[in-house]
């Protein structure tokens, strides 16, 4: 069911890394809501399986502009960001090697060999290091948000959502969540007059990636019945003792906060699912500590 709309009808949406899982998803919501959608990613089109929800009357993908271009090169997207009223970067990755082969892993099997592979290919004491792609933390979670964030501030975008993290998952270097705490920061610190929302979710599970719902389920459990007991006190409690989300719930909060003009600074993952399920609450997650200036974390 789609929330509401505090907002009219055909206003402008780019979603940076549209055809990953959480864009595509994001881009799907917006659609639905009568946004007029663009994607902007490496990829251009996304790439369509018996997984994708294409159930949309009309086919909703085919209303939404894919476009091709590189977040860090602000003259591949010059057009894509013209005139957008909110901007939503879904751009990240969980490790600078083999990422996207545990991204897609269909197995447990799959999803151990995958991880024990991109593990042996970082040294997290060897922070000079370059992956084989070129592509590193700092580059990918960090600077294509503040790239992009640059350019939002210079076409007059009114909201930019930034979608972070809870925690660095078990076995990911903590350089993935620096990165993504300093590109925080220098969003909520930005020059420009844009509503700056940062979303930190935990484990998220999706049908199109079946590996995930199992794992949900175990953290769903685990959760409820340590809480916050254990924070702290063994290796990977954070991710035992924090609720996962359906990706589903995420990015229907995301648009919910993009056009409810209240909501602002970070949301955690209660606020996700209050957020989700609540679109006029105004005062979720950390929302009103950031406003406040007090410590968020």
């Amino acid at each position: 069911m789609v929330a509401p709309s505090f907002q009219a009808l055909a206003k402008k949406l780019l979603v940076v890394g549209g055809t990953g899982g959480v864009g595509l998803q994001v881009c799907k919501q917006a659609v639905a809501r009568g946004w007029d959608v663009v994607s902007l990613s490496r990829r251009g089109q996304p790439v369509i399986t018996d997984a994708t929800d294409r159930s949309a009357p009309s086919g909703w993908i085919q209303k939404v502009n894919w476009s091709k271009g590189d977040s860090l090169d602000p003259s591949t997207y010059k057009d894509a960001i013209t005139g957008a009223d909110a901007v939503v970067h879904t751009v990240g990755m969980l490790f600078e090697d083999n990422y996207k082969d545990v991204l897609h892993s269909q197995s447990f099997e799959d999803l151990t060999k995958n991880v024990q592979s991109a593990i042996r290919g970082q040294n997290p004491l060897d922070t000079n290091k370059v992956p084989k792609s070129g592509l590193t933390y700092e580059k990918i979670n960090r600077d294509t948000a503040l790239t992009v964030a640059n350019e939002a501030g210079k076409a007059g975008v009114e909201s930019f959502v930034f979608i972070s993290a809870a925690f660095s998952p078990p076995m990911v270097p903590n350089r993935y969540l620096t990165t993504k705490r300093e590109a925080e920061s220098a969003l909520l610190t930005h020059p420009s007059k844009f509503r700056s929302i940062i979303f930190r979710p935990g484990f998220m599970s999706t049908p199109e990636r079946p590996i995930t719902l199992p794992l949900a389920g175990l953290l769903q459990v685990s959760s409820t019945i340590l809480g916050n007991s254990i924070n702290g006190t063994i290796p990977f409690a954070q991710a035992l003792s924090t609720p996962p989300l359906s990706m589903e719930t995420l990015t229907r909060a995301v648009m919910n906060a993009v056009e409810n003009p209240e909501i602002k600074g970070i949301v955690d993952v209660g606020g996700i699912e209050e957020l989700a399920h609540n679109p006029y609450n105004a005062q979720v997650g950390a929302s009103k500590k950031v406003e406040s200036g007090e410590k968020t974390e």
